[in-house]
């Protein structure tokens, strides 16, 4: 293995899983921020940034 780089394949399953956890993480957040009253455009952002983070970390571990 002197010139040759190992690669790591990355399966389809985790895309569609970390697509899947996100939007289910958003849909969450959302429905928590209803039930608190602090809906709108700041519980949106917070709620697409928590969703974003957690669905590439389902990706990235899912490696």
């Amino acid at each position: 293995m002197s010139g040759a780089r190992a690669r790591i394949k990355t399966g389809k399953a985790s895309l569609i899983g970390g697509i899947a956890v996100g939007i289910a993480v958003f849909v969450l957040s959302q429905a928590i921020a209803r039930e608190f009253g602090a809906g709108g455009t700041g519980a949106t952002i917070a709620g697409l940034l928590l969703a974003g983070a957690v669905g590439a970390w389902i990706r990235i571990a899912d490696l």
